[in-house]
Parts: structure tokens; C-alpha cells; sequence
């Protein structure tokens, strides 16, 4: 299997090493500058400091728009997103409201989101038109699939992708639970597609299964699956169409692929059937001098400041690293906080609502720092660098810790909790964000790489 490192970026690192590697580190003030609308990406531009000097919030931006009423004890950047499997019990009691009043059940959302949404101003939508819209609706409907789709449609009113009703009978895969069958067999790799890929790509490869046995590989160019093709449309590939090919029978995908550059299109059929080796870690050094080690981070989920951490150590067993990168393309996400510990501290900004009526508290990063805040390092990313991922790449940039390489990283930023209704359903509701030090956010917009290498037709 081909080594998952990057030519174009890699060899752009290893430039950008060797002029850090001849000075000393410095210490920087980033100011981070958003603007609307969403399509534009997060504006960085950073001026050194001494060394001595305590980096501070720059003067010649906005305040945040809604400050902090008090000061409180500061939590953790992602753990209202993390929060995603409680339930919290609504204002009215769900024993008075029958399961089948359907405009009573549509009046008690309209309550949840009046009251709990991220945004008082609804995202622009005039929330009680839309309450009166569907409240005449509800009167019309006279089942519960009805009234389940009639959910669905008002809570996408909204316009954000991260809130969403949920009936009772798709809370398995919502939350990722167990189910009673079997589960599907799989050949053994993934498609998960950034929303700037200009083809479709296999991410990553399990070390053991068919897709290995097959002889394919993490990057290679997929052109069919099953005889269907593939192209992007506005937000890119979508997952659900590429799955839907890929399981056309229940035994085998025939994918039509190119592995190489100026290498002719192959069709490749594999079976379906067991895979291990399909955690996604990857460490190792691809250059000995100057010692730059590489780590690419799948998730930030469990143990995976202990993972980094221990392949530094592994690393540096011989010699100290003259430079770092870390990969978090395609990282979903999960708790940066102890990983972004690793390399530096400080307070990044607020995490909350962005209501008049709504408490924020301090999005901090406490020391002390586990490995080192000096040795100079890059930071990949792309457009499927997700929530914990979207924090750990705005924490690096903050502090100036390291230097942004890719593309814009998601912006999924947004924390969820779950409200529950008298039928059984849920509302899957937007509740905080993260505000930057300046006023801003970047929902939906990304933070914006100091040096921009799109990954490219053989980039993995």
C-alpha cells in the first residue's frame, strides 16, 4: 500500500521547516476577521510580538456583540457538542398533550425553539410566521407519518443543517445505537468526500480486508461504482448517492478507478466481507534532516491526545523533531481539548448561545502545556475538518502555535442537544456556538488555512 503521505503539501511543509528550523520561534498575535455572507472564509493575518510579550486581543476589532453577563467557570470548547445523546425534558409536561395533537405537539416546538435556538434572530426567518404557518397545517393532519414529515419540513425552516427532528423509529442511527440485525457487509474502505473535491476519492483503505486483497488504495480516483458515475454538485460529492451505488447488490462493488497519475482506468471488483485495521492512525518521520515527523489524526475522539503524544515520543527516541505535521483532513470531530493542550494554551474565545437572553462562558485551554510550544509545526486541513477539528485548527491559528496548510476547515462548530416531544420524537437542537475573540463565528464558514494547497487528483 502506498505511504498516505502528500507530495504537493508535503514537499510545501518541508520548505516552510526548513526556514523555521533557521530562526528562532516567535510568538504571534492572529487576529481572526469573518465576514458575510458564508460563502467567504475567515480572513488571518498575524504581526509578531516579542517573545517576552503576552499575546492580547487585538484593538481595531469589534468587541463581542453579547458579552458574557458574569464571569463562570470555563468548560470545555466541545462538550456541549458531545452532548449529543441527552434528552431534556420541555416547559410543558408531555403527559398533557396526547400523541395524536398534532397542533398541540407543533405548538410545543414552536415553544423549544423560540426559547432554546442558538440564534434569537432565527437566522433571519420570522420564527412566529412560520409557527402560524405550520400550526394551520397541523390542523389538516390526521396521522402520525404525516405529521412526522410535516416536523421534518418546519424544523428545516430553520435553515440549519445541524438542527433536525428525529421520529422514534430512526433513533438508532441517530445516535449510533446497536440495531437488532446483523449489520451490512462492507469492502473494507471509506468515501467521505470534502466539500472542495474535484473527484471522488477513496479515504482511507482498512490494513486488512477486500478492499486491501483487491489492491486498492488510500487516494486512488474513483471514476464509477458499479457502472455509475460521479460528479460534485454545490456542496460537493454526496455520500448518500456514492453508498447507494457502491450497495446496489449485497455481495460485491465493481469500482472503476485510476491509481496513479498518467496510469490508464482499471474496474476492480470487490466482494464484500470482514475488515480490521481500519482505525485510521498514521506517524512516522518523512524527513531526517531536518527531523519533521508527521501524525495523521482521524478523530478526536477517546485517547487521542495519549496517541499523539506517544507517537512524538516514538518520534523523538532518537533525536528532538525539528517540525511536526498534523493531519486532520476528514477529522469528524469528537474533544480537542486535551490534544490541543499538547502545543498551547489560552483563552480562544466564548462558547454559548448568541442570545440577548444567553449566557456565554470562557472557551479556555489550560496548561500546562504536555509537549513543547515552540517546535515549529503545520497543521492540515480541509473542508471535511469537523467540529473538535474545526476548534483544534482555530486554536493553533489563536496562538500562532502553527501554521495552517490545506483548506478551509469546515466550520461545524455548532453544539446540539436533543429535545424530546409528548409522541416520542426529538428535536435535534442547535443550542451554542463558538464566538472568536473578536465577535465572530465561523459556523458554516471555516477557518481559513495560512497556506491554501487544494488536496488534488493523487494529494493522499
Amino acid at each position: 500500500m502506498r505511504r498516505p503521505f502528500i507530495l504537493t503539501i508535503s514537499l510545501l511543509v518541508l520548505a516552510l521547516f526548513v526556514t523555521a528550523c533557521a530562526s528562532e520561534p516567535q510568538t504571534v498575535i492572529v487576529t481572526v476577521q469573518v465576514t458575510v455572507p458564508v460563502e467567504q472564509v475567515v480572513q488571518v493575518t498575524a504581526t509578531p510580538v516579542p517573545p517576552t510579550q503576552t499575546a492580547v486581543p487585538p484593538t481595531n476589532t469589534p468587541k463581542p456583540t453579547i458579552p458574557p453577563t458574569k464571569t463562570l467557570v470555563p468548560i470545555k470548547a466541545t462538550q456541549q457538542a458531545l452532548m449529543a445523546q441527552i434528552t431534556v425534558p420541555t416547559r410543558e409536561p408531555a403527559e398533557r398533550i396526547a400523541a395524536d395533537d398534532y397542533p398541540a405537539l407543533l405548538n410545543q416546538a414552536c415553544g423549544i425553539v423560540r426559547d432554546n435556538y442558538v440564534r434569537d434572530n432565527y437566522n433571519g426567518v420570522d420564527w412566529e410566521a412560520v409557527c402560524q404557518e405550520y400550526l394551520a397545517l397541523a390542523e389538516e393532519v390526521d396521522n402520525q407519518e404525516n405529521f412526522w414529515a410535516l416536523m421534518a419540513d418546519f424544523i428545516h425552516e430553520l435553515g440549519d443543517n445541524h438542527s433536525r427532528f428525529v421520529r422514534p423509529d430512526r433513533f438508532a442511527a441517530e445516535f449510533d445505537l446497536p440495531s437488532e440485525g446483523s449489520g451490512r457487509p462492507w469492502p473494507g474502505l471509506s468515501f467521505w468526500p470534502a466539500r472542495e473535491d474535484e473527484y471522488l476519492l477513496i479515504w482511507d483503505v482498512c490494513r486488512v480486508g477486500p478492499a486491501a486483497d483487491a489492491g486498492l488504495n488510500r487516494g486512488d480516483v474513483v471514476l464509477e461504482i458499479n457502472g455509475r458515475a460521479f460528479e460534485p454538485g454545490e456542496n460537493g460529492y454526496s455520500v448518500s448517492q456514492v453508498n447507494a451505488a457502491l450497495y446496489e447488490n449485497d455481495e460485491s462493488a465493481t469500482l472503476t478507478v485510476i491509481q496513479g497519475e498518467g496510469e490508464a482506468a482499471k474496474e476492480i471488483t470487490v466482494p464484500f466481507g470482514g475488515a480490521g485495521g481500519c482505525d485510521g492512525w498514521a506517524a512516522g518521520l518523512i524527513s531526517e534532516s531536518p527531523r519533521i515527523g508527521y501524525i495523521r489524526v482521524p478523530n478526536f475522539g477517546g485517547d487521542s491526545d495519549t496517541n499523539i503524544l506517544a507517537a512524538i515520543t516514538d518520534m523523538e527516541a532518537e533525536a528532538p523533531l525539528d517540525g511536526l505535521i498534523l493531519d486532520i483532513r476528514h477529522n469528524p470531530g469528537g474533544n480537542s481539548d486535551k490534544s490541543i493542550a499538547i502545543f498551547t494554551e489560552g483563552t480562544f474565545g466564548l462558547a454559548g448561545p448568541l442570545r440577548a437572553d444567553g449566557t456565554q462562558t470562557t472557551y479556555r485551554i489550560r496548561g500546562p502545556i504536555k509537549w513543547n510550544e515552540s517546535t515549529p509545526m503545520a497543521v492540515l486541513t480541509d473542508g471535511n475538518s469537523h467540529s473538535a477539528a474545526d476548534y483544534f485548527a482555530a486554536a493553533m491559528k489563536l496562538s500562532g502555535r502553527a501554521t495552517l496548510v490545506g483548506m478551509p476547515s469546515a466550520g461545524n462548530t455548532e453544539g446540539i442537544i436533543s429535545f424530546n416531544l409528548a409522541d416520542g420524537s426529538l428535536i435535534r437542537l442547535a443550542v451554542s456556538t463558538l464566538q472568536l475573540p473578536d465577535g465572530n463565528t465561523f459556523e458554516g464558514v471555516g477557518i481559513l488555512p495560512d497556506i491554501e494547497v487544494p488536496l488534488g487528483q493523487f494529494g493522499l
